[in-house]
């Protein structure tokens, strides 16, 4: 009875935190312990606005610093992008936000283009994919164009999941997901413009049609000479591992791939209850691996917004 009244008061929910591992060489065999380096605290689960994400996290080198940009969320505020640096790997800067919106953000993957930086963050709650350009320390990104633009229809739940850039031979490859009655789509669209141009669906696309390997977990890695798409696994639950495919063909009418390994993080200490997000950097002359961990943290206001849901007074973020 005394158990069936704690259930009934307080719930699990899903959290992700970032954690960085290095290496000397180029590995897929180095998240555990003996390689993590940081990893940011989940902090505050009990407190009135509790820190709920610090996921989707992306390197970036400039100059003698290494960037990490993150997801950071708050419960029940729109999720907006935050970066710490560092030039040592041992010491980083206090958290900063770098672009908030009035909707949610997320997945902020960061390039360089044309002596420009930019980033793409997931913007679905907008139903959009747009463009930032980066002042010059990359303390603030300001909006440049949106790339696609979607109304909501019948069916469809969540539009531009998780976007990123690859360019090659001149054209701009933007791979991107959404999902329909829940599965996921994985689109690409192309362009040979990227501020002017209009992104065009690829032949190919869908390229992948499944909730194992269809929604990305990073952007494209150069893995040895493989170029390697990240994907999240979410067949059974949001998160639980990721997967890589390697891209066989991608030019302006055809696209392949195959799956190239199979849940790549263990199910150690770290990443018992999963993980979806893999980028990875060079860095005084180390390989930087950018994870986020899973963890199903017991918290007090998921009975809360069980009930709120019931009478109107939450909306759902995702």
């Amino acid at each position: 009875m005394i158990k069936e009244i704690i259930h009934s008061l307080f719930r699990k929910d899903v959290t992700f935190t970032a954690a960085l591992f290095v290496s000397d060489e180029l590995s897929l065999d180095v998240f555990d312990e003996a390689h993590l380096i940081h990893k940011l605290p989940l902090k505050g689960l009990w407190k009135p606005k509790p820190l709920r994400f610090q996921a989707d996290s992306f390197l970036y080198v400039m100059g003698e610093e290494l960037y990490l940009f993150y997801e950071q969320q708050h419960w029940d505020d729109p999720g907006c992008i935050a970066m710490i640096r560092t030039k040592d790997l041992r010491t980083w800067t206090e958290p900063q936000i770098v672009l908030q919106e009035p909707f949610h953000l997320s997945f902020p993957y960061v390039f360089e283009d044309n002596g420009g930086i930019y980033m793409i963050p997931e913007s679905q709650e907008n139903d959009s994919i747009r463009l930032y350009r980066a002042n010059s320390d990359l303390t603030s990104f300001t909006f440049v164009r949106t790339l696609l633009q979607q109304e909501k229809k019948n069916g469809i739940h969540f539009n531009y999941n998780d976007s990123h850039i690859y360019k090659k031979d001149g054209k701009y490859y933007l791979f991107t997901s959404y999902q329909k009655d829940w599965m996921y789509y994985q689109e690409l669209y192309m362009t040979d413009d990227l501020l002017k141009g209009e992104f065009k669906k690829h032949p190919s696309s869908p390229v992948c049609v499944d909730n194992e390997y269809g929604r990305n977990a990073g952007s494209l890695i150069d893995f040895g000479g493989k170029l390697l798409r990240v994907t999240q696994d979410c067949h059974l639950d949001y998160g639980d591992n990721i997967s890589l495919m390697e891209v066989l063909t991608l030019d302006g009418k055809i696209y392949e791939e195959r799956l190239y390994r199979r849940n790549v993080f263990p199910k150690n200490s770290i990443f018992v209850d999963g993980g979806h997000q893999l980028n990875i950097a060079r860095f005084h002359g180390l390989y930087v691996y950018a994870t986020d961990y899973k963890v199903n943290k017991w918290t007090w206001y998921q009975s809360y917004v069980s009930v709120a849901k019931k009478i109107g007074l939450h909306k759902r973020r995702d």
